[in-house]
């Protein structure tokens, strides 16, 4: 039988597990004949004074939004039991577990997910080889998808990534390419 799948992203103060919170995380859990299950939540911060300025301009947080939001152990409850089994996916999948076990534990949480990871990152680099940059904002431009840095956003254009590149054929990864082509020529 097949592992399940979560996709995951979270967005966060900054780039520092250590110092920086999640302040909201999305999933979407894939079970080989039990469907999909999607879970999004923000996060209260408790330390807002730690948040760099940029991330959270990025994540568009501002206090009125997130004033009712759950605190970080009650999300996270619901986060290990919804990635329990499975095999996490992300784009830069490091970064998000990173931070995902570093709640957890703050939290007093025991994850339970495979250590196994994907990367969408090196799928990206593996399929997508005319791109400057794998970075999400250069493969939605690439493939026409809607702005993120929001977690519901942005673990969704993942969860398609990760698909459309896993079916990718040769023929796909042609059309991907003229088409690249074409718009730098014609932009």
């Amino acid at each position: 039988m097949k592992k399940p799948l979560a996709f995951v992203d979270v967005e966060t103060t900054g780039l520092n597990s250590q110092l920086h919170e999640i302040i909201e995380i999305s999933i979407i859990r894939v079970c080989p004949k039990k469907g999909m299950t999607n879970y999004t939540s923000k996060i209260k911060p408790v330390h807002i004074e730690y948040a760099e300025p940029r991330a959270l301009a990025i994540n568009g947080y501002n206090e009125k939004d997130w004033f009712h939001a759950p605190d970080a152990e009650q999300v996270m409850s619901r986060v290990a039991d919804l990635t329990s089994g499975c095999i996490l996916v992300g784009h830069n999948v490091r970064f998000d577990e990173e931070f995902l076990s570093e709640t957890c534990f703050r939290n007093g949480i025991k994850t339970r997910y495979d250590r196994r990871m994907i990367d969408t990152v090196t799928l990206a680099l593996e399929h997508l080889h005319n791109l400057k940059s794998v970075s999400m904002d250069s493969i939605r431009e690439y493939f026409d998808w809607k702005e993120g840095h929001r977690a519901r956003i942005d673990v969704l254009q993942t969860y398609m990534l990760y698909k459309k590149l896993n079916r990718a054929t040769v023929f796909h990864r042609l059309f991907w390419r003229v088409r690249y082509l074409l718009r730098s020529l014609f932009a």
